[in-house]
């Protein structure tokens, strides 16, 4: 949580200051889908108040409310497949796997991206917050279907209870530098992660990718090691 809010709060409040000092004319700020000052979930509540601090600057703002992001060197599926590589014969599935996501391929991102900066704003795009996820809702027992499939593994499904599976991430994971589960993935699942499913063709012109369509990198070796890479 301290990190977080170092690398947020005040990582944000210098690039606002700086931005005034340049005499910048349009800020883009990535958030996450259910950005809430007052959320329960320390990642949710510290975008919020980021988006907070973005909104109260002088300059014109655009903020791009995201899913979870997923391409070649994420450390979202990639760790996924990697923790299944481990846990042979079994896949946990957190909960039971039912949580709702509906994550994004990071070069459709971009693409929306690219479209707010446009530096005529002909679009109107600036002063607003839009909100951008993929073209399918999943629950999680079905991205690891794929996952699995995509990496070339066989495992059984296995639904963990989220206390349980909370536990062993603070007691074990916790002590790792680089866990591959942390809380913030755990309270991910909390929080259906989903919007509309028209809303990026509608706001930015484009559809947004399959997650089975781009997760073909997922079969390359050492599963196994790339989890602590």
């Amino acid at each position: 949580v301290k990190e977080l809010a170092i690398t947020d709060l005040e990582g944000t409040r210098r690039v606002v200051e700086e931005a005034n000092r340049a005499n910048l004319n349009h800020i883009i700020y990535l958030s996450r889908l259910d950005a809430d000052p007052n959320s329960m979930f320390a990642v949710l509540r510290t975008k919020g108040q980021a988006e907070r601090l973005v909104r109260q600057s002088a300059i014109p703002a655009t903020i791009v409310r995201s899913a979870t992001l997923f391409g070649r060197h994420d450390r979202f599926l990639n760790s996924l497949a990697g923790l299944a590589a481990w846990s042979w014969p079994f896949v946990w599935l957190p909960a039971g796997g039912h949580a709702l996501l509906q994550p994004l391929w990071v070069e459709d991102l971009a693409r929306v991206l690219v479209r707010l900066s446009d530096p005529l704003d002909l679009q109107g795009y600036r002063g607003q917050t839009f909100e951008v996820a993929g073209a399918e809702r999943l629950r999680y027992e079905e991205l690891m279907r794929q996952v699995l499939s995509a990496a070339g593994l066989s495992r059984r499904p296995l639904g963990v209870r989220m206390p349980l599976v909370r536990f062993l991430t603070n007691v074990y994971w916790g002590r790792l530098r680089r866990p591959p589960v942390t809380r913030f993935f755990l309270d991910r699942l909390a929080v259906p992660e989903t919007i509309e499913m028209d809303s990026v063709v509608r706001q930015f012109g484009f559809a947004p990718s399959r997650l089975s369509d781009q997760i073909s990198y997922l079969r390359q070796g050492n599963l196994r090691w790339r989890l602590w890479g």
